[in-house]
């Protein structure tokens, strides 16, 4: 491990009959699908004098790197693009100077109650947008906020990737809806109104996506630094037709208006689905890693059924799947078809195609109507 000690020199021996060995457990890095990507394009710089390209960063981290906090840095030679993470918004500071975007974003992510241990940043062409994030696409993030938040021809390129991929979510921000007209039906893009002069998409991202997936809905979440608005009711029935979310003051608090992406689905429901198709594979990945030889026969079959049982059983447990009222258990199912049924092809190639689940998301309530009634003594006549 790069942040261990290093040493050739041996300890020196005690007497005594108890030796006691202790063993450090440290806390393990945040992988899973909360982390905040902040996008940051730039026009590449121009070489030095006697330089025929602009000096490159090197992969590997230095010592004074690891102490200033910088985790991660990477180089994709193809595009040029740098990818980076960082432990805390001091660390940003490094390469980003106080009050710049990307720093601004990064401290109001880190100010969130709760925040991931890192938060990435990744510097492109804008030219080779497409590429750049392929490169980077399967790195530690789940989410991507713009360092400068616009809404404009390129940020519809970039949400539709975000829609063909359908496994990472774009926010954006806003103040004027009628700039979300391009994004109608997006799954995987937020949709944010509120004054870009605060980053409420970095909060918003804080204050939310490294919780239990499927423990909470996206609405009424308070955000740190984000000022209310004040919206009349026609103003906030705009917002919502367009599926966007605003942050408002309700009962004297500030709230997040709505939990949905652009095409109006829950964001809890989609993060879920991503849970859920990602545990599955990465379970599944493991069990035929970790074991010498599934058999292709029902045996073998059983046993990658009992997998997936697995991972959707967990999925309930955290509230991404619904009570079954008559069961009491969790509402999906596992079916898989026997050796027989498979193609002679599918045999021959070791291949299984024959699993497959289903379950019913659990929502979430957002609105309440409450009856009441009133006994009155007075005779109307």
């Amino acid at each position: 491990m790069a942040n261990e000690t290093k040493t050739t020199v041996a300890p020196y021996d005690r007497v005594s009959d108890v030796s006691v060995v202790m063993t450090v457990i440290r806390p393990r890095p945040v992988v899973g699908l909360g982390n905040l990507l902040i996008l940051n394009p730039k026009t590449p710089a121009q070489p030095a004098d006697g330089q025929t390209s602009p000096a490159s960063l090197p992969n590997k981290l230095s010592d004074a790197d690891r102490m200033n906090g910088i985790l991660m840095r990477k180089t994709d030679a193809a595009t040029g693009a740098i990818y980076r993470e960082y432990k805390n918004v001091d660390a940003v500071a490094v390469d980003y100077p106080e009050k710049s975007n990307v720093w601004s974003k990064a401290s109001t992510y880190f100010a969130q109650s709760n925040h991931s241990d890192r938060v990435a940043v990744l510097d492109y062409d804008p030219a080779k947008t497409y590429d750049a994030l392929k490169a980077f696409w399967y790195f530690n993030w789940t989410f991507a906020i713009q360092a400068v938040s616009k809404l404009d021809q390129s940020t519809v390129d970039l949400s539709n990737i975000f829609e063909r991929n359908q496994d990472h979510f774009l926010v954006l921000q806003t103040n004027d809806i009628s700039e979300y007209d391009n994004y109608f039906g997006q799954n995987y893009t937020i949709g944010l109104k509120h004054d870009t002069a605060e980053a409420m998409d970095a909060a918003l991202i804080g204050a939310n996506a490294t919780l239990t997936v499927g423990s909470i809905t996206w609405k009424f979440k308070e955000l740190v630094g984000i000022t209310p608005e004040l919206l009349t009711s026609n103003e906030l029935s705009g917002i919502n037709r367009c599926k966007a979310i605003a942050y408002v003051e309700v009962n004297n608090r500030g709230e997040t208006s709505e939990g949905w992406t652009l095409s109006g689905e829950y964001i809890d429901v989609l993060h879920g689905i991503l849970w859920v198709k990602t545990n599955v594979q990465g379970k599944l990945e493991n069990f035929l890693q970790e074991n010498g030889k599934i058999p292709y026969e029902q045996r073998g079959i059983t046993q990658l059924s009992g997998v997936v049982t697995q991972v959707l059983e967990e999925a309930y447990e955290q509230g991404i799947i619904l009570t079954d009222p008559i069961t009491g258990k969790g509402d999906y199912s596992v079916d898989t078809t026997s050796r027989d049924e498979q193609s002679q092809q599918d045999i021959s190639d070791r291949h299984y195609g024959g699993l497959s689940f289903t379950y019913h998301v659990s929502g979430a309530i957002h609105t309440v109507t409450v009856n009441g009634q009133v006994q009155s003594d007075t005779v109307l006549a």
